[in-house]
C-alpha cells in the first residue's frame, strides 16, 4: 500500500523517526539542561536518598517470597513423629506435640525442630544430640575420647603414687597440669573428627515450657538461631525443670556461639542476672556431666562471659599448636 506524502513533514518524520532537530525534545535550552542533568546523574546517590514506593516494597517482598519458596529445604528428622515436619507449620507442630503434656518414652525422649535452611543428613535414631555433619566420625571420637579419659585416670594415679607423702594441694596441682593437656587434646580430637556441635542449655519451669518452646521453635525454623533445637517432654515429674537445647554447628566458632546467645537474649530467653551455659556434644557423648570422676568442667561457656563487654576475649583458647615435625594425630607439643 502506498504511503501518502505529507507536504508539512520531512522525509525523516514520514518514515516514523524523529530527527535531532525536531521540537519533540524541547527547545535548545531545555535539551542542554536535560543533557547536563543526565551527565551528572549518580545512581548510587539516587538509591541512597530514594524512599521506595509502596509498589516497589510490594515487588521486593514478592521476590523475596518467591526466592524462599524456591529454596531447597532440609529436615534430618523428616518422617519422625517426634519432630517437626517440612509439610507442617510451626504452629501445627506445636499443637501436635506440646512439650508440657506430651509423654516422653524410650523411643522418643526428646522433641526436635531443625533449621530447614541448613543442609544435614538424616539423623540416626541413636543420635540424641545435634544432627551430625556428613563427615562427622562420632563413633571414632567416642572410642578415642574414652581412651583419653582412661589416660587421665592413669596419670592421676601415677602422680599420686610417685608423690606419696606430699600435700593434697601439691598433688592436685600436678594432676591438673597434666589433665588440662589431655582435655585440650580431647577437644582437638573432636575438631579433627568433625564432632564439633554443641548447645546452649535452658532449664525451664514446666508451667512455662510451652511458651518458651514456642519462641525457640519459631526462631529455629526461621533460621534465627542455630542448626536445631530440642525440648524434653513430660516424664511424670511436674516439679522437675525441663531442658531446652539450642544447637550450634561448631563449639570453636565463638562468633556463631555468641550470635546465637545474643539472639536468645533479644528473644527474652536469657535473663540479665541469670547465666546459662554452653556444652559441647563431645562431652555429652562421653558422659562428662556435673561432678564427673575426671573433674572436668562440663560446660565451655557462660552467657555472662560471652555477652559481657569484650566477652569473646574472656573465652579460653582451647587448642594448642601442633608441632609440624610430629604427624601423629594425638601427640601434641604444648605451648
Amino acid at each position: 500500500m502506498a504511503i501518502k506524502t505529507n507536504p508539512f513533514t520531512t522525509p525523516t518524520e514520514e518514515s516514523g523517526y524523529l530527527s535531532d532537530d525536531s521540537s519533540f525534545y524541547g527547545d535548545t535550552p531545555t535539551k542542554q539542561d536535560l543533557s547536563a542533568r543526565a551527565s551528572s546523574f549518580s545512581a548510587a546517590h539516587y538509591f541512597k536518598i530514594h524512599l521506595p514506593s509502596p509498589t516497589e516494597i510490594a515487588l521486593a517482598n514478592r521476590a523475596k517470597m518467591a526466592f524462599r519458596s524456591s529454596s531447597t529445604l532440609y529436615n534430618p528428622y523428616e518422617g519422625a513423629s517426634w519432630a517437626r515436619q517440612l509439610g507442617e507449620s510451626v504452629d501445627d507442630f506445636l499443637r501436635r506435640i506440646p512439650p508440657r503434656t506430651t509423654q516422653g518414652t524410650e523411643e522418643a525422649p526428646w522433641i526436635y525442630v531443625a533449621n530447614p535452611y541448613r543442609k544435614a543428613p538424616a539423623a540416626r535414631p541413636e543420635a540424641t544430640e545435634a544432627p551430625p555433619e556428613e563427615e562427622s566420625d562420632w563413633a571414632g571420637f567416642v572410642v578415642r575420647g574414652n581412651e583419653m579419659l582412661e589416660e587421665i585416670v592413669r596419670v592421676r594415679n601415677e602422680i599420686a603414687r610417685q608423690n606419696e607423702g606430699r600435700t593434697r594441694s601439691v598433688i592436685t596441682g600436678m594432676v591438673n597440669v597434666e589433665k588440662d593437656k589431655l582435655v585440650h587434646a580431647l577437644r582437638d580430637a573432636a575438631k579433627r573428627l568433625k564432632c564439633t556441635s554443641g548447645k546452649w542449655m535452658l532449664f525451664v519451669d514446666p508451667i512455662e515450657i510451652n511458651a518458651v518452646w514456642s519462641v525457640v521453635a519459631h526462631a529455629t525454623a526461621n533460621n534465627q538461631l542455630g542448626i536445631a533445637s530440642k525440648v524434653a517432654p513430660d516424664f511424670g515429674d511436674p516439679r522437675k525443670e525441663r531442658l531446652v537445647c539450642i544447637y550450634t554447628k561448631d563449639f570453636t566458632d565463638i562468633e556463631d556461639v555468641t550470635r546465637v546467645a545474643r539472639r536468645m537474649k533479644d528473644l527474652g530467653l536469657i535473663e540479665a542476672k541469670k547465666a546459662i551455659y554452653y556444652k559441647c556434644d563431645a562431652y555429652t557423648y562421653l558422659g562428662i556431666a556435673r561432678d564427673n570422676q575426671w573433674d572436668i568442667k562440663p560446660s565451655l561457656y557462660s552467657s555472662k562471659d560471652i555477652l559481657s563487654e569484650g566477652g569473646q576475649k574472656k573465652v579460653p583458647h582451647f587448642f594448642y599448636k601442633k608441632e609440624e615435625k610430629d604427624n601423629r594425630p594425638d601427640i601434641m607439643d604444648w605451648e
